[in-house]
């Protein structure tokens, strides 16, 4: 984005709603928003900017709605030129159940259709898998045809966290105090947080007892749940633990594609535009995993999760379907994604963000004061709050509220204790112009997260 080039005509920043386009105050300055960047620079080259995405920020939809974005929609799914899709057709080998019609030389697709399993029923009815039964059976049917599956969830590791059954004692990460996942490979407690690594215990180190139980699942216990239920499956796990190397998810997307796998278990990274006309099912296996944050973001990164990953089911000839798992049917990020249905979500989200004063209709920045004392990280963000206070006032800022200061939701990281306040307002950086701002206080403006 920042290659020096002369007259640039047009940028288009694919996937717009995407996190990573974001450098925050916690990562290496300088610290921008490319959209805002991409936005600077189409402006003084009297250039254009395309905002490409399935599901926009909604930030980006509010913009449209009120006219300073023209917003472009493809009403179908493009499932490829006429002639391409037929050879892919031959060259599988299979049969097409499904034929769209077609528009001149492009074909289009429906998106799935979307079945919502309710996993307290499951319990109710006896199934503590972590599989529904209409997934096991969905599952079946994709092997049995020589089609290929999709397995998301979003969380790495075995189990997410170890619990003595006698004592309580929760094994935690002694730099960040974050709850230690399980991980097969080499019998070992990992952080997910600062990359801490300790190995498993065989008793508990608070009472001695051997009663250590494993809750939550991640990715290698969906593998390893795929590989007890149907042992004939060829599985491939895709996160960030078994693409660790340079090439790995290149490597790992290649096996799929050539059909060397049947099932591909992953996290996010599989919802993240790809096109296999193979994949006839995509099944969540728990689509509640970051629903219940303590962050106002929380609904709309479910949706767009949940929508991506709906939509590498059924791009070929054979069509598809979704399979997806949740103890909140009844949510309307669920409801929504489960039809499809983007407008009916922002209308939702818009409402909640409006009534509570959040972006786009209030400006947040965030200032993190993190320290290895936790007396010095609350004495800092008190301070800073003081002075703010103060800046607020002298500066006449009436629509600027300071919120906090509080401890981080994620309140230790390696060896550091994290405080922090929030400022919402109009433009709340106002305060901070013309300050002699301490290195300590770690500034974002226009923050994605509050974690």
């Amino acid at each position: 984005l920042f290659t020096p080039l002369a007259d640039i005509g047009l940028i288009i920043l694919d996937e717009e709603h995407d996190q990573s386009y974001k450098q925050s105050a916690d990562q290496s300055p300088p610290h921008y928003h490319a959209r805002d960047v991409a936005e600077m620079i189409v402006r003084e080259n009297r250039g254009v900017l395309i905002l490409g995405s399935a599901t926009p920020s909604i930030e980006t939809q509010f913009r449209s709605e009120h006219g300073e974005i023209t917003r472009l929609e493809l009403p179908n799914r493009i499932m490829g030129h006429r002639e391409r899709i037929h050879e892919q057709e031959g060259r599988a080998g299979v049969i097409a159940r499904y034929r769209p019609d077609a528009s001149q030389d492009a074909l289009t697709i429906d998106l799935p259709p979307v079945h919502v399993v309710d996993m307290r029923a499951e319990l109710k009815a006896g199934n503590t898998n972590i599989f529904s039964m209409a997934l096991q059976n969905a599952l079946a049917g994709v092997l049995a045809r020589r089609e290929q599956a999709l397995l998301l969830l979003n969380r790495r590791g075995q189990s997410t966290y170890v619990f003595c059954r006698d004592c309580g004692f929760v094994a935690k990460c002694p730099r960040c105090d974050s709850p230690l996942t399980h991980h097969r490979e080499g019998s070992a407690l990992r952080c997910h947080r600062c990359g801490h690594s300790q190995p498993e215990p065989t008793v508990c180190p608070e009472c001695g007892s051997r009663r250590i139980k494993y809750f939550g699942a991640g990715t290698q216990q969906v593998e390893q749940t795929v590989k007890t239920l149907f042992p004939k499956a060829r599985v491939i796990r895709w996160d960030a633990d078994s693409a660790s190397t340079p090439g790995a998810h290149e490597t790992i997307l290649q096996h799929f594609i050539d059909r060397y796998a049947d099932i591909v278990v992953g996290t996010q990274i599989i919802a993240k535009g790809l096109d296999l006309p193979l994949v006839t099912l995509v099944g969540i296996v728990s689509a509640d995993v970051s629903l219940n944050l303590p962050d106002f973001r929380a609904a709309e990164r479910s949706f767009q999760l949940l929508t991506q990953a709906a939509g590498r089911a059924g791009r070929g000839l054979l069509g598809g379907q979704v399979i997806l798992q949740t103890y909140q049917p009844e949510h309307y990020a669920i409801r929504t994604a489960a039809n499809h249905d983007t407008q009916a979500f922002y209308a939702r989200e818009i409402a909640y963000r409006r009534e509570l004063g959040y972006p786009p209709f209030r400006r947040l920045l965030r200032i993190v004061f993190s320290f290895p004392q936790e007396t010095r990280a609350r004495a800092e963000a008190e301070r800073a709050a003081a002075t703010l206070r103060s800046r607020i006032k002298q500066l006449n800022m009436s629509g600027t509220e300071l919120i906090g200061p509080a401890p981080c939701f994620f309140t230790r990281t390696d060896h550091a204790y994290r405080w922090h306040l929030i400022l919402r307002g109009p433009d709340p950086a106002h305060a901070l112009r013309g300050m002699n701002i301490p290195a300590e206080w770690h500034v974002d403006v226009d923050p994605l997260d509050l974690l």
